[in-house]
């Protein structure tokens, strides 16, 4: 028996090896933590939304985070679960992390990758071939964990690594698993001059099980044109088409289908220029080819899943479908531009997750930093350490710093603590750095410094630094941003609430791209989306947590419509009383912004 010199492992069947190849997989499961929940009501359990025994409160899920991590964390819910995955997964180009972003109501800019887009891509090609390989590898392990018995995985490629991962796809899922290799043919402009053209990609779709899974072939089948069915020559007492001569001239009834001639496994489908520069990602996906997918292989009210959804054509095709999906996607761009697809729709209710608190616990845990996490992000901020203070962590010129915890988010209480002892120091000036806040603590905290003396900055800690370490941290000078002012006008009025977005303002205007400096005239240009949760923390029956924000109405910029409402009612409260509303903005960072006002019915 042969051994892989790179790891001792033994080789008793056909399989691709490459230097440092792994075969155990990490698996780490931790919890989900609720964003947002959409289109779904306060305060009243759903109704059944699908047409077989789904829980009455399912909800898709759209997740932002590593889908290493996230798959893991799937596993305890959804082994053996989920129907179908279809994954497009990178090419190594550029384009797989840019995309257009809409400012005000006609700019357009193009989005590069982000310092953690930067980092996954190389991670992913940074050793070459190997590194690619070992990422899908891991990933196709636990996707096939999954899957349901009958289930089905389709995965996306091109002439640059297709033939190495099929030969990963037989590996794991086993040779006789391999139904197809579907030829997609994309006819469009542009010719080469030195090769043919090329215009297709191979998709691989292999069954979990060898001798049992969904194909619903008469949802495939392509309608006989006229001209097939005036060539058939005679018609039985039932009225049903048949040949009467087969190509040997030997006359027999061979019966049709009635609906048409089953689908070839090459797929001519055209990609729709228009169609993909409204959803602004270069590597965007026709929704017809995903259409044949999810009808061929699965049933309505079955799980869909894509764990590189990018735009969100997986997932949106899959709610016009009827099933059930969860998108998964590294790239926060990424998740708010599917967002807004499902919103364009009038989607079922869905929520939108991630790790949060817990995928940072793991990290700091797993890298040995959460004994010296403090000391990790005051270098990273340029910051010095200072010693003899209980609430105060370090110092960057006039400056001092408070770093919140890596697993909880910066409170009202602890702001003060801090402010306390400036004050008790006669320290006038105080930065705070933190990866959550509280919700609606953004204007509480301004107006608690001024009573201490303290001007104060607050800043966000950029997921990247997760993935970097100092010495790529400082290379790329990560930005701690400060968090945006938002200014909200409530009126109320016989028991209906306007409100109107009146300012927002991104502090430290100089740290700006310099392609977004031209095009942004005015204020509201930043915003690319907003949210109310007009009932926010009301409901103590709600079966999310009581913190969650509760997307009940919205407003978003489109290529279509890419002019912003800035003002929201509501009529639909039934007591008097004092309500709590909470405002949510996103600019076109990506970044969240939120306003906690009370009003009184």
């Amino acid at each position: 028996m042969t051994k892989n010199n790179n790891n001792n492992q033994p080789i008793d069947k056909t399989e691709i090896v490459w230097p440092g190849k792994r075969k155990e997989v990490e698996r780490v499961s931790l919890p989900f933590q609720v964003i947002e929940t959409i289109n779904a009501p306060r305060g009243a359990r759903q109704k059944e939304m699908f047409n077989n025994n789904t829980p009455a409160d399912w909800k898709n899920r759209l997740i932002w985070g590593d889908n290493l991590l996230v798959m893991g964390s799937l596993l305890k819910e959804f082994a053996g679960k989920i129907n179908l995955i279809y994954i497009d997964p990178p090419f190594a180009t550029g384009d797989d992390f840019s995309f257009t972003v809409q400012i005000g109501d006609g700019a357009e800019i193009t989005k590069e990758p982000s310092a953690l887009e930067v980092k996954a891509y190389r991670d992913t090609w940074g050793k070459g071939m190997q590194s690619y390989l070992q990422m899908m590898y891991d990933r196709l392990v636990l996707m096939k964990e999954l899957l349901a018995d009958d289930g089905s995985i389709y995965v996306h490629l091109d002439y640059r690594v297709s033939h190495y991962i099929k030969m990963i796809l037989d590996e794991i899922f086993g040779e006789k698993s391999l139904r197809n290799e579907i030829i997609w043919f994309y006819p469009r402009g542009g010719d080469a001059d030195k090769q043919f053209n090329r215009k297709h990609d191979s998709i691989f779709w292999y069954s979990k099980s060898d001798n049992s899974w969904i194909f619903n072939w008469k949802d495939t089948l392509i309608p006989y044109t006229e001209e097939q069915l005036a060539r058939f020559k005679k018609k039985d007492e039932k009225g049903k088409f048949y040949w009467n001569v087969n190509p040997r001239g030997e006359r027999v009834k061979t019966y049709l289908r009635k609906a048409g001639i089953g689908e070839y496994d090459v797929w001519n489908i055209g990609i729709n220029a228009t169609e993909l520069k409204e959803i602004g990602y270069p590597t965007a996906k026709p929704p017809k080819l995903l259409e044949r997918i999810i009808k061929a292989s699965s049933n309505e009210g079955d799980i869909v899943a894509d764990f590189f959804s990018g735009s969100g054509t997986t997932v949106s095709v899959a709610e016009k479908l009827n099933r059930k999906w969860i998108g998964v996607d590294l790239s926060r761009f990424a998740i708010q531009t599917t967002r807004k697809r499902l919103l364009d729709m009038s989607a079922k209710p869905f929520k939108v997750q991630n790790l949060g608190k817990y995928e940072r616990h793991h990290w700091a845990k797993l890298n040995g930093k959460y004994k010296d996490y403090v000391e990790f992000i005051l270098e990273l901020y340029h910051a010095e350490r200072i010693d003899g203070f209980t609430y105060l962590h370090g110092k960057k010129a006039k400056s001092f710093v408070r770093v919140g915890s890596v697993d909880a988010p910066v409170t009202l209480s602890e702001i003060r603590s801090a402010l306390e002892e400036c004050q008790k120091n006669k320290i006038k000036k105080l930065d705070i750095l933190g990866w959550e806040w509280e919700m609606g603590l953004h204007d509480l905290i301004k107006e608690e410094a001024e009573k201490y003396g303290v001007k104060l900055g607050t800043f966000q800690i950029p997921r990247e630094v997760m993935e970097l370490s100092v010495a790529d941290a400082q290379k790329r000078d990560v930005q701690f941003f400060e968090l945006a002012y938002l200014e909200v006008e409530a009126k109320v009025k016989d028991k209906k609430a306007t409100i109107t977005l009146k300012d927002f303002i991104i502090p430290n205007p100089e740290l700006l791209p310099e392609q977004v400096k031209g095009k942004v005239k005015n204020w509201s240009d930043f915003i690319d989306y907003w949210a109310v949760d007009w009932m926010f923390n009301q409901h103590k029956k709600w079966t999310e947590e009581d913190d969650t924000f509760h997307n009940m109405n919205q407003r978003y910029r489109t290529r279509k419509e890419p002019k912003l409402e800035l003002s929201m009612n509501y009529d639909k409260y039934k007591k008097s009383g004092k309500y709590n509303i909470l405002v949510k903005v996103v600019d076109i960072f990506g970044n969240d912004t939120t306003k906690l006002i009370t009003i009184k019915i």
